[in-house]
């Protein structure tokens, strides 16, 4: 019998070589075969919890397990009850053995094989890119091992409704915390996956954001900044901020689109004054200062949301790499490339410029998940935290 929790299963030899003792002290052999006695039992392990236990009249002296895929061997252990097992989820046929050694006051001896199928369902496992982050970066979440019928949810106190897209055997979560978060302060988060729930904390470390007041054409601000663009960015932009592909396009890190461009890290998230104005906004980018006519090109694989001139933002470009991650490209001279177009890494999109609100030429280079824009400087250096293969 196989005891796993609180269930047994009887399970019979597929083939035996058995020893026995008569009265007359003498040992008789005995052999049988019965191929694919077993089928499938039904048992369900979870190899955290190690493997069956063997219940028998006299216990073996030696016990090996093989799983097998597709007539190929994926583990062999020789049991140690208890320790936890690398396998994925799945279906395995799964090997069997058991010996018993000639021993004295013992009247058998022998070794018996058995085979069934064996289910492998591991638990969903959560993990999180980091605990600590700044405002303005982005978190990941990731989880292994979630069943077609199990949900997951995310509740947090980021302000951001994030979905869950799969990837292969992973789930996967972007959250971005934005710039306007509270630093100093810690955020609960809990994800769940069918009757499994992991409570975070996330503490927003704090982080100066440079204050720069921008002196421009004043015939330029009222021509570019006014309340036509104000509608044109309503219209024509806040309805593709929602939008998620449920594909992964990007692979990698991001490449700066504009090759030899300097740029200055601490441009995202200051605090522009425009002509002494009261009041501030909030720059959610990287001014890359280069040449007009310059190549642009695209920071990673992706489907091309839009490109077309805005008043504010000149020839722009935004670029949907998959779960709603998106990159813009603000200020070109001119386009080469057209909303629905799917573009590689590289790809040249456009020629540095200076068109919409802007005092020479550059490309205004954003990241985004959905709304919520965040530091591009990550994704030049090291990528999607968890997600990179490379």
């Amino acid at each position: 019998m196989l005891q796993y929790g609180s269930n047994r299963y009887e399970v019979r030899p597929g083939n035996y070589q058995w020893k026995y003792q008569k009265i007359d002290k003498k040992y008789y052999e005995t052999t049988g075969q019965q191929p694919d006695s077993n089928g499938d039992i039904g048992l369900t392990i979870n190899p955290a919890d190690g493997l069956p236990s063997i219940l028998a009249v006299e216990e073996p002296d030696f016990v090996r397990w093989t799983f097998l895929q597709e007539e190929q061997e994926i583990l062999s252990v020789d049991e140690t009850t208890g320790d936890t097992l690398p396998l994925a989820d799945g279906t395995y046929q799964c090997l069997l053995e058991l010996q018993w050694f000639e021993k004295q006051n013992r009247n058998f001896y022998g070794k018996a094989q058995y085979t069934f199928d064996l289910q492998v369902d591991n638990p969903p496992e959560i993990n999180i890119s980091s605990l600590k982050t700044y405002p303005g970066e982005l978190l990941v979440i990731t989880l292994n091992h979630v069943n077609a019928d199990e949900e997951v949810t995310v509740e947090t106190e980021l302000d951001f409704k994030p979905n869950v897209f799969s990837q292969g055997t992973e789930k996967v979560v972007l959250l971005p915390v934005s710039y306007y978060h509270e630093s100093n302060k810690t955020y609960s988060l809990r994800v769940t996956a069918g009757n499994v729930s992991n409570d975070f904390q996330i503490e927003v470390l704090d982080k100066e954001f440079a204050i720069q007041h921008l002196t421009i054409d004043p015939k330029i601000a009222a021509a570019t900044r006014n309340d036509e663009s104000a509608r044109e960015v309503k219209e024509k932009i806040d309805p593709l901020r929602p939008l998620c592909d449920g594909e992964k396009y990007w692979e990698g890190t991001f490449i700066q689109p504009v090759d030899g461009g300097r740029v200055r890290p601490a441009d995202f998230g200051k605090r522009r004054y425009v002509n002494n104005a009261p009041t501030s906004y909030r720059h959610n980018g990287l001014d890359i200062a280069q040449n007009q006519g310059v190549p642009v090109k695209a920071a990673n694989h992706g489907r091309v949301l839009f490109a077309d001139y805005m008043i504010g933002t000149g020839n722009t470009v935004i670029i949907e790499h998959g779960y709603g991650l998106k990159s813009w490209y603000y200020h070109m001279v001119s386009l080469n490339t057209k909303a629905g177009d799917m573009v590689q890494k590289g790809d040249v999109i456009g020629l540095v410029g200076s068109t919409g609100f802007s005092t020479g030429p550059h490309l205004h280079f954003s990241i985004s998940v959905n709304e919520v824009y965040v530091n591009p400087m990550p994704f030049l250096e090291e990528g999607v935290p968890l997600l990179e293969k490379e």
